[in-house]
This record gives structure tokens, sequence and C-alpha cells, in this order.
């Protein structure tokens, strides 16, 4: 399943990717990946493309106490955590 999230953040987007990369085995664990990602041209908010294995998986991975810690010391308003609307398809464009 996929589905757009949205979510507040005061960090820069560079180490928003460094958080990402940090979060893989724990997103590997809950079967979650992110497939594209985009900032608000203020910086104050990403965009993400997400899938998971299940709806469970999901939810478990933003529940998890490691998990909520590693994002808000990074910047991430963990409460404003909203997922906006389930996807069915999308298609990347690349020049």
């Amino acid at each position: 399943m996929r589905f757009l999230t949205t979510f507040k953040k005061t960090c820069s987007f560079e180490s928003w990717l460094k958080l990402v990369d940090d979060l893989k085995p724990h997103m590997q664990k809950h079967g979650l990946k992110i497939v594209v990602a985009t900032e608000t041209e203020d910086g104050t908010s990403i965009y993400d493309l997400a899938e998971a294995e299940t709806m469970e998986g999901a939810m478990a991975f933003l529940s998890d106490p490691e998990v909520i810690r590693m994002r808000q010391e990074a910047g991430v308003d963990t409460d404003s955590q909203e997922i906006v609307s389930p996807v069915n398809k999308y298609h990347i464009f690349q020049n």
C-alpha cells in the first residue's frame, strides 16, 4: 500500500535525508520505504510518498519509541504527522 504523508520540521532537508538513512534499519524492520520526498518552498514541511507492506507496519514504525526519539532529535515535529491520502497509482517523471 502507498500513501502520501506530510509533517513539519525544523531541520534542513539535507539533515532530514541523513535521518532517513539512519532510520533504514527501522524502516526495513516494519516493511516501510520512502519512494519520493519533497520539501515545501519555505522549508518547514516535508511531503513524502511512502510504501508499506501493511498499514500495521507503518503505524508500528511511527509509534516505535526509538524512531520517535530519533525523529524528534533531528527536528521533526512528530505531532504534525498526517496521512494525507492513500495513493493508488503514481509516476515519477525524469528529464
